[in-house]
């Protein structure tokens, strides 16, 4: 539950319905997170019913967004702090097409790469370092709703940094994971080298999202605290 002594500061009941919904898209973040982590722990599964599920939580995500949109826009949120939820909305909803796209990516890849054994072997250990992320991705959205349960606000600049650091140690995980497949491109299909590349800069952008989400948290915080 988001700590009242913090959402107590922001008087209109609106405002604080508004930031309490979002917890749905974090619980929706952490599930396709752990979707995705079984998909590339075992891709050579059946992953259909996984990546369902995903796109049935990308669905979810789409109603919190639309429904939050016109619950702001009708007038729950004061104007000073509009832009700041309307911010918060889009990044989170990102954060859950990131997912949705990556798991349509796997689903594409079972297909053809995977489906034929093409390079399978450099994949696994490349779906290794994804998982590694996705956990990361999935602590960096436990301490956004950490964020939400503190009132203090060294408190919660503590935890801001925390996702930053986090989202640093991914910035190293996807260099390294780049480096790695530019070593072996001249050994693989453009296919191998265009999937590998382009889910490593999306998981990176979740930790990214992370950090943008809170930096929006804290300065929502910063406002209503003056």
């Amino acid at each position: 539950m988001v700590n009242y002594h913090f959402l107590k500061k922001i008087m209109v009941i609106g405002e604080r319905q508004s930031l309490l919904s979002m917890q749905r898209y974090m619980d929706l973040a952490i599930e396709n997170s752990l979707l995705l982590i079984e998909i590339f722990q075992k891709p050579e599964d059946p992953i259909q019913e996984k990546t369902e599920r995903v796109g049935e939580n990308e669905k979810k995500a789409d109603e919190v967004t639309l429904e939050l949109k016109r619950n702001i826009t009708s007038g729950a949120v004061g104007s000073t702090l509009m832009d700041n939820f309307l911010n918060l909305i889009e990044t989170f909803d990102d954060i859950i097409d990131r997912t949705y796209w990556i798991s349509r990516e796997m689903g594409r890849t079972k297909d053809s790469l995977i489906a034929n054994s093409f390079h399978t072997e450099p994949l696994s250990n490349f779906y290794s370092g994804f998982c590694t992320i996705l956990q990361k991705n999935i602590d960096a959205v436990k301490k956004v709703n950490q964020m939400l349960q503190v009132s203090d606000i060294e408190e919660a600049k503590s935890i801001r940094r925390d996702i930053e650091n986090m989202e640093e140690e991914v910035d190293e995980i996807k260099d390294g994971i780049i480096d790695r497949l530019y070593r072996i491109s001249e050994s693989i299909s453009y296919l191998t080298f265009n999937h590998v590349n382009s889910v490593v800069h999306t998981l990176d952008d979740l930790l990214d999202d992370c950090e943008d989400i809170s930096d929006l948290i804290l300065n929502t915080m910063m406002s209503v605290s003056r």
